[in-house]
């Protein structure tokens, strides 16, 4: 590990040194940039997971690998890290909090349909220090979730045309069908409630009966200037069995295609002949494949261009002076449309970079313009990772420059070139990709050829490098019933095509791993147009320019804490104030005690926790004076730039099959997965059209007991106070004076009370019967309360009637300020619970009568090899017959990267 460091540091000191005897401008541009190296390093994040997609009940495994950008080696830079489950409208449903040791850590997410809903969703992860750059960077993986229950297992599809009327505003047409999964007939007569959101915003809704297609037709005049990216349809509709059902779709003009065009190295100059990427893709974000010509503003055609890979390819054209230039793009359909190309400049550089050709260099072609001025310095710098692998000045009398750089100067990756002034202004920028072909050899082996029925597989994992000497990593491993669950390696999310590839860009790119799957000379150059059309990439050169650094908000997370600071009521600080912290835990209670210093502010930390667990926190000045206000720190979740995800389930017949395969299992063996579908007593379309769900999401309820009284977000966002929630409700008393719910009318014995406190949980941990009114409504999800004694008595309550369960919104600050002055409560999040994968055994007759239905056969995210390169690991097959497909991820303690795939017959 120590190798590969020392040698970045050590080829940074040589770039350096060549330049700081001169004490020039280029020294002083290297030595800023190796500072906001060593100050501020990066780290990368790379998930795997057990499959690509899933069903409503099924479980998210996955395998974390957080390594340091410079060299893909395990970081040792943070210790906890974050994963997020979120929507399609950038709602957070889910957080875990997760141990990172020695750079690795691993976790899994329950799809229960309290949780979600079948449709799109993205799977964020990401380090507090990571937070303090750009969010464009953290990992994301696109998943679909689909419903494969009988009873809910409706497919949606829509289609959607945006058109401008009269007033030049949109008017949106949607033409929305609902099919069952199985048979594919369409859902006839069943009444469909709709409404156009804008985040989270409803702008328009109505109700709409489908017909003998299973269709329905919407038109929604847009009276405002609405982004079609900020809207979606949300559906909810009733089959004939009486199933209340939600589809929801992400808005987009399914007809529109998107062209744009990108000089190499930023602009055109006329006089200088450039090579022009571009880039053709519709709605959905994916690529359209097209051809055309360019022709000059006489109509002369001067350039043909044809896509090749996604939409995706590049021209060369010599601008004119005193000319324009407009592309005629052919697009699938025949069609023809006209775009302008970007206007050249008169005066500029035109860098033209090969990183094709040539085996063992790469070739660096600069023109300039004849205005600029001779003896003019610029210099060349070639970054990766953060790090200058070459730096060279040039002077301009020549009027052009042309070299070669050995490409052994850098590793695999993406390298930037950029050429820059001497005050750190970028002219002319480009991304090539540089591919050494050292990355590890997986070989997987079986001890068959083909296995029955619960049968064991042994299988040996062989790792070596480039150089075929065997080396020891850490690896995670799956293995799934390929019948069911199909995978294609140019759509898969790899480690490689993550860690080298789109971890360092921004934007959506399209199936990233096509490049690394079966490389060949053709997909180098996809590739290369790729890079020479994505354009972004973690680094720019603003802070450079401006000699500024990245403001920090956040440190390195390695465990937990709660700080804060206490002032006075008018704002000034309390300094050498008392702070107490109070939590109530299963093992006992929590009590710490501490001290503000000089300027009010206090830190606890260096403290274990799993779970969340809510704190009391308060405080007095030095001489015990309650009038002081608390200010706590409150952790923030990234703000995610997502795109929204434009394609419904229907739109990918992998995972139609996957449900239909999962449903049959389901029905076949008469398996009814617990949820909260439910039967509607009665539909009336020409009234409300759905009750309310008896359903509060992320309920931390204990047992399957159904509450009394479910009181929704929407109510209590209305009350000025959690109290008031609880006004009128059937024997309940509230008590605003001493700010308690009590339960009343209920004759137990004749020495028992009438009027009872209410127990009350916040998600699932109890607090004082008298802090409900300093919880504020808008941070509630909903409210359950319990009255009966067969609800009430899992809870064990003693000396309560009926239990208050309150939960707070996922994703949002559920932390809140007391009414009283000195007192104010917080919740942590700590480590979530981390589950073992079940892999049944079957060695006896009876273990053989189990039911064993599995899509992921095995799930092991701690395979490690030793200096020997190896490691074994062994399961059992399932019920059915079917091809099973291996898939290994992991890396080198040198940051060498590996997967490797194998597929085995079960008979």
């Amino acid at each position: 590990m120590k190798k590969v460091f020392l040698t970045n540091v050590a080829l940074a000191f040589i770039i350096l040194s060549a330049f700081i005897n001169n004490g020039d401008w280029l020294a002083d541009i290297l030595s800023r940039l190796d500072n906001l190296r060593q100050q501020y390093p990066q780290e990368k994040i790379h998930l795997h997971f057990d499959k690509p997609y899933y069903s409503i009940g099924d479980d998210i495994w996955f395998k974390a690998y957080v390594v340091n950008a410079e060299n893909n080696e395990l970081s040792e830079l943070s210790k906890i890290l974050y994963v997020d489950l979120v929507d399609d409208q950038d709602s957070i449903r889910k957080t875990l909090v997760l141990p990172i040791v020695n750079g690795l850590t691993n976790g899994d997410i329950k799809l229960t349909d309290s949780l979600v809903d079948a449709g799109s969703y993205h799977i964020k992860a990401y380090t507090r220090w990571m937070q303090n750059f750009n969010s464009d960077f953290i990992f994301n993986k696109d998943i679909t979730i689909g419903d494969a229950r009988t009873p809910t297992s409706i497919i949606g599809s829509a289609k959607f045309t945006l058109k401008n009327n009269l007033n030049k505003k949109l008017d949106l047409e949607a033409l929305v069908g609902y099919q069952n999964l199985i048979d594919k007939m369409p859902l006839i007569k069943a009444p469909v409630a709709y409404s156009l959101k804008q985040k989270n915003k409803v702008i328009y809704s109505g109700k709409a009966e489908t017909d003998d297609k299973g269709m329905i037709k919407i038109n929604i005049p847009l009276k405002e200037d609405y982004k079609p990216d900020d809207l979606y349809l949300q559906t909810f509709l009733v089959t004939k069995s009486g199933v209340e059902i939600n589809r929801n779709f992400n808005i987009y003009d399914a007809g529109k295609i998107y062209v744009q065009f990108f000089p190499e190295g930023g602009v055109l100059v006329t006089g200088l002949k450039s090579l022009i990427g571009f880039k053709a893709m519709k709605s959905d974000g994916r690529g359209i494949n097209i051809s055309g010509y360019i022709i000059d503003k006489d109509n002369k055609k001067v350039a043909d261009f044809k896509s090749l890979h996604a939409g995706m390819g590049s021209f060369s054209l010599k601008p004119e002076t005193d000319n324009s230039y407009t592309a005629i793009v052919k697009d699938e359909l025949g069609e023809l449309t006209r775009y302008n190309l970007p206007i050249a400049e008169t005066s500029g550089y035109v860098m033209s970079i090969d990183g094709k050709t040539l085996d063992d260099s790469i070739a660096v072609n600069v023109k300039l313009s004849k205005d600029i001025q001779k003896g003019q310095e610029i210099a060349l710098i070639a970054l990766q990772n953060g790090i200058s692998r070459y730096a060279k000045k040039f002077n301009l009398d020549m009027g052009s420059i042309n070299i070669r750089i050995p490409k052994i100067k850098f590793s695999t990756g993406i390298v930037q070139f950029t050429l820059v002034s001497s005050d750190a202004t970028p002219y002319a920028e480009r991304l090539i990709f540089i591919d050494h072909h050292d990355q590890l050899r997986l070989n997987l082996t079986t001890d068959k050829k083909v296995y029955g029925r619960h049968n064991k597989v042994n299988i040996e994992l062989m790792v070596k490098g480039a150089d075929n000497i065997p080396t020891g990593g850490s690896f995670s491993v799956a293995v799934i019933d390929a019948h069911k669950v199909h995978t294609d390696e140019n759509t898969a999310t790899s480690i490689y095509s993550n860690l080298l590839l789109t971890s360092d860009l921004k934007g959506y790119i399209e199936d990233p791993n096509y490049y690394f799957d079966n490389k060949s000379h053709e997909k180098s150059v996809e590739l290369d147009n790729l890079l020479l059309t994505q354009g972004w990439r973690r680094f720019t050169w603003t802070s450079i320019k401006n000699k500024s650094l990245p403001e920090i908000k956040y440190q390195q997370d390695n465990n937990f804490n709660i700080s804060g600071e206490i002032t006075t009521l008018n704002g000034t600080p309390v300094p050498y104030g008392k702070v107490s912290l109070y939590a109530a835990t299963l093992q006992g209670p929590i009590v710490i005690d501490t001290i503000t210093d000089k300027n009010g502010y206090f830190k606890v930390d260096n403290f274990d926790l799993n779970g969340n667990l809510k704190f009391i926190v308060k405080a007095t000045d030095n001489k015990g004076e309650k009038n002081i206000r608390i200010t706590l720190n409150k952790p923030v979740a990234p703000v995610y730039n997502a795109y929204h995800i434009k394609q419904s389930e229907l739109s990918t017949n992998s995972v139609l099959n996957y449900l239909k395969a999962t449903q049959k299992d389901l029905d076949d063996h008469h398996i009814v997965l617990p949820g909260k579908t439910r039967m509607l007593k009665q539909v009336d379309i020409k009234g409300k059209l759905f009750p309310d769900k008896n359903t509060i999401r992320n309920s931390s309820k204990l047992g399957s007991a159904t509450p009394d009284i479910v009181i929704k977000k929407e109510k209590i966002e209305q009350s000025p106070n959690l109290l008031f929630v609880f006004n009128g409700l059937p024997n309940i008393e509230v008590n605003p004076n001493n700010r308690m719910v009590y339960m009343v009318g209920r004759i137990v014995s004749l020495t028992r009370p009438q009027r009872v406190p209410m127990l009350v949980l916040l998600d699932g941990i109890a607090i004082e019967p008298g802090m409900l009114k300093d919880i504020p409504p808008e941070s509630v999800e909903g409210i359950e309360i319990f009255k009966s004694g067969a609800n009430t008595a899992i809870y064990g309550n003693e000396g309560y009637w009926g239990v208050i369960q309150i939960t707070t919104k996922v994703g949002e600050s559920v932390n809140y300020q007391s009414q009283i002055t000195n007192m104010a409560y917080i919740t942590v999040n700590g480590f979530s619970v981390q589950r073992e994968f079940y892999s049944p055994v079957f060695k006896t007759p009876e273990d053989d009568k189990q039911l064993d239905i599995r899509s992921t056969i095995y799930w092991n995210p701690n395979v490690t090899t030793g200096d020997d390169g190896q490691a074994t690991f062994s399961f059992y097959t399932a019920n059915e017959p079917s091809d099973y497909k291996v898939i290994v991820e992991g890396l080198d303690f040198d940051g060498r990267l590996g997967r490797q795939t194998y597929t085995f017959e079960v008979k």
